[in-house]
């Protein structure tokens, strides 16, 4: 017990932080009503599939899903205890609010400990501060389930950063099995091991996804197998090539009936694209692939990150379909590789942007709206590739991140660091 307290009053300001963080969220749960707190978000979707479990059906055996198989059990094993007790929607709700605010209040941790490697303690400390307050996390703790996709990602690197290369490979495995994000760290690690030590990590990541899929194809054949298929064969939605196509409207592939529907899960929804798939695989491969191969990465953590951060955003530029929950992958990277004031500028901008979209504007039908914010959110992209493209090829200083910029004092002068007063 002492050396707990010890543990404790060392990093005080580290507990204080979390300590705040949770207290936040939960007093934000204690006054909110149920409806209101998911108003916005998919929970009432999540509800509607996972209650077919009553039925004893479940996902990927017998009815398709558009998400990777970790989320969609994990529902239904929420629905199936609240069941147990009599609750409902609601008490479905609080329960995994609760779930989602555990992993982001891991998210908050390991943010801090890749910020402690990264620049030292007091640096990290005000950083989380920042990193607290951002409201997008926070709303989408109600919404969505992206808090375990960040949590994922940042778990991921945090291992890797620590010698766990192959517990790192695992988690990075269990991550794509809940979405495909914490695939784009592989490129990182390609460029900064050596052969044999990628090779592994590659192998081990590989071995988690099949201990998953294959005994999940075994059981479930065709409806398994659409599950994994469905989005290759989505339509655009929300991005420039969506605008392109004609395609103005959200993600939404239907309603929950349309899962037992076989062919629903390959047959798009929209307009076919107009630009074709692999003009794009073949222009957005190259981009990647100058960036890639000039990238100076393998002595350099902060490099390294930005690389993660800028696979993400080529990701983004590149992806048929846009979704606004994918940016909270993106804000913690961006807060440890760029100058403070840049990184919270992206962040803000990213934020209000996608907030105006959804839930402003297409909820309320006003989706010639998508010409504005779509264009918007993809020069906000550009303008942040242009700006991690020389931090990861070794043109810019790694050492005037936001957080070695926390860690100077007034002066701007630390460590004979470049002053960021025009971050």
């Amino acid at each position: 017990m002492k050396r707990i307290y010890l543990q404790i009053d060392k990093h005080r300001d580290i507990a204080l932080l979390v300590v705040l963080f949770v207290s936040l969220r939960l007093m934000w749960l204690m006054v909110s009503l149920p409806d209101n707190l998911t108003l916005f978000g998919d929970y009432p979707y999540y509800y509607e599939l996972a209650a077919y479990s009553d039925q004893g059906y479940l996902p990927f055996i017998h009815y398709w899903s558009e998400y990777p198989p970790v989320f969609p059990f994990l529902s239904v094993g929420v629905y199936q205890l609240v069941h147990l007790f009599k609750g409902g929607y609601s008490t479905y709700t609080y329960l995994m609010a609760l779930i989602m605010l555990a992993f982001n209040t891991g998210n908050l941790v390991l943010f801090l400990r890749l910020a402690r490697r990264l620049c030292g303690d007091e640096a990290a400390v005000r950083l989380g501060w920042v990193y607290s307050v951002l409201f997008v996390p926070l709303i989408y703790t109600w919404w969505n389930f992206d808090a375990l996709t960040v949590f994922s990602c940042l778990l991921a690197l945090d291992l890797l950063f620590n010698g766990h290369e192959l517990w790192s490979a695992a988690v990075t495995g269990i991550g794509v099995m809940v979405k495909l994000m914490p695939l784009l760290i592989l490129p990182a690690v390609l460029r900064t091991r050596p052969w044999r030590r990628w090779l592994a990590y590659g192998l081990v990541t590989a071995a988690v996804v099949g201990a998953i899929a294959v005994p999940l194809l075994i059981l479930g054949g065709p409806m398994a197998l659409a599950s994994f298929r469905a989005p290759l064969s989505w339509s655009s939605w929300s991005t420039v090539w969506a605008l392109l196509d004609g395609n103005l409207r959200t993600g939404l592939l239907g309603g929950t009936d349309i899962h037992f529907d076989l062919p629903k899960a390959t047959q798009p929804v929209g307009n076919p694209s107009l630009v074709p798939e692999w003009i794009k695989l073949a222009a957005f491969g190259v981009l990647y692939a100058v960036m890639f191969w000039k990238a100076k990465v393998r002595q350099d953590l902060c490099r390294l990150v930005a690389l993660v951060a800028a696979t993400l955003v080529v990701f983004f530029l590149w992806s048929k379909g846009w979704s606004p929950q994918w940016q909270v992958i993106l804000f913690p990277l961006l807060l440890l590789v760029l100058p403070l004031r840049r990184s919270v500028l992206f962040i803000l901008v990213l934020s209000f942007v996608n907030l105006a979209e959804w839930p402003v504007m297409l909820s309320r039908g006003m989706n010639q709206w998508l010409y504005v914010t779509t264009l918007l959110r993809t020069v906000v992209f550009i303008l942040l590739l242009v700006e991690l493209a020389p931090t990861v090829i070794g043109r810019g200083d790694a050492s005037n991140s936001g957080m070695a910029g926390l860690a100077r004092p007034e002066t701007g002068q630390q460590h004979g660091g470049r002053d960021d007063g025009n971050a």
